[in-house]
């Protein structure tokens, strides 16, 4: 399978659970400026909605 080289970049996993389901098969998340148990469980949450629709899950930083 060929990834787009052009992928959304979202800060929270509102948007995966919004985007997901239309097709989007890689996606960024780019969260800034939150306490480290909030990055921690969003990362955690985008890579379960990832797994659950087959998208490649990126994620922006230090991580």
């Amino acid at each position: 399978m060929a990834l787009d080289r052009f992928y959304p970049i979202f800060d929270n996993t509102d948007w995966l659970r919004r985007m997901l389901p239309l097709g989007i098969k890689l996606v960024q998340l780019r969260i800034k400026d939150q306490p480290i148990e909030t990055v921690r469980a969003e990362i955690a949450t985008g890579r379960d909605l990832c797994r659950e629709y087959g998208a490649t899950l990126v994620i922006n930083d230090y991580w």
